[in-house]
């Protein structure tokens, strides 16, 4: 007859050694965890109205966790980043949608102590040249057609104008932007629309704080009068820079807080593109599954970077 087999018992493992053993088993998988979130891949729940009528923010007016749960959730494929990080992968495309690092200099950083994400578009790439006229953005001279936003009634685009400057002795003296103010006593940039408010002085606090880093990198048409008032400049984005907007670009729906009130933003501080929405799979009775590809009114921008 065969040999019977052996029986082997488990060892008795001492108190401290089962703690450990747990304790490893954890950690194993926290960091698992952390290195498919870091490298692989990530989801962003929408929160807000900044990117209707495009991405949907959740339910408005109640906690952040029913927002979470009703809002569209985006997939992040994280080891893009790193590869755009490491020159492997080329920049960020005009068009694509981005989780953004709050800036510390937009206007809602300045009253909390935590900067967040947040998801939006890119608008403009570094070397291009921008503007805004009546609302439409112009990238390199080339009106953007916002059918995207617009077509589904939800978001009538405001009439922003900018950048409009004040030129004196050839030189930028001043922004044409009001400043209200919220309840803290924060100064808020308010955009001019067709109403043209008088320029503040580009040396004012606020607008140092605010668009600083922009009017370095202003260019003025060639026929600009050597002393004139309401301008149209161009935003020339320099090495390293984006330009981005949310899709809701009307205030009183709750527009979008993006580079027309803090300028532009580094590549550091985009964290991943947003490739698709995974969640819900339907909402009002449609597949709500879909890659998130930029639409195709940016293939009309030229690349003529300069």
């Amino acid at each position: 007859m065969p040999a019977a087999k052996e029986q082997t018992t488990p060892p008795n493992l001492t108190f401290k050694q089962r703690v450990l053993k747990e304790v490893r088993g954890y950690a194993e998988a926290i960091a698992i965890a952390y290195v498919v979130i870091t490298f692989g891949f990530n989801t962003v729940g929408v929160v807000g109205s900044s990117m209707q009528p495009n991405l949907d923010g959740g339910t408005q007016g109640g906690s952040l966790v029913t927002a979470l749960l009703t809002g569209d959730r985006v997939f992040i494929p994280k080891y893009e980043t790193w590869l755009r990080r490491m020159g492997v992968m080329p920049g960020y495309e005009r068009g694509a949608v981005v989780v953004v690092r709050e800036p510390a200099n937009a206007p809602t950083a300045q009253e909390r102590d935590r900067r967040p994400f947040f998801i939006k578009r890119v608008i403009g790439v570094p070397g291009d040249r921008i503007r805004i006229e009546d609302g439409i953005v112009l990238v390199n001279g080339v009106a953007i057609d916002d059918g995207f936003i617009r077509d589904s009634g939800e978001i009538t685009p405001d009439p922003i104008q900018f950048p409009l400057v004040e030129v004196d002795n050839g030189a930028i003296s001043g922004l044409h932007v009001d400043f209200g103010r919220s309840r803290a006593g924060t100064a808020i940039p308010r955009l001019p629309t067709r109403l043209l408010p008088p320029a503040v002085p580009v040396n004012d606090p606020s607008v140092q704080l605010y668009y600083g880093e922009l009017i370095d990198h202003l260019v003025l048409p060639p026929d600009t009068a050597n002393t004139a008032v309401g301008v149209r400049a161009e935003v020339v984005l320099p090495e390293d820079r984006y330009w981005i907007m949310g899709d809701n670009r009307q205030i009183s729906a709750g527009g979008s807080e993006d580079s027309r009130y803090f300028g532009s933003i580094t590549q550091l501080s985009i964290a991943g593109r947003g490739s698709a929405v995974i969640w819900p799979p339907r909402r009002d009775g449609e597949w709500n599954w879909r890659a998130l590809t930029p639409p195709d009114a940016f293939d009309a921008v030229p690349d003529d970077r300069r």
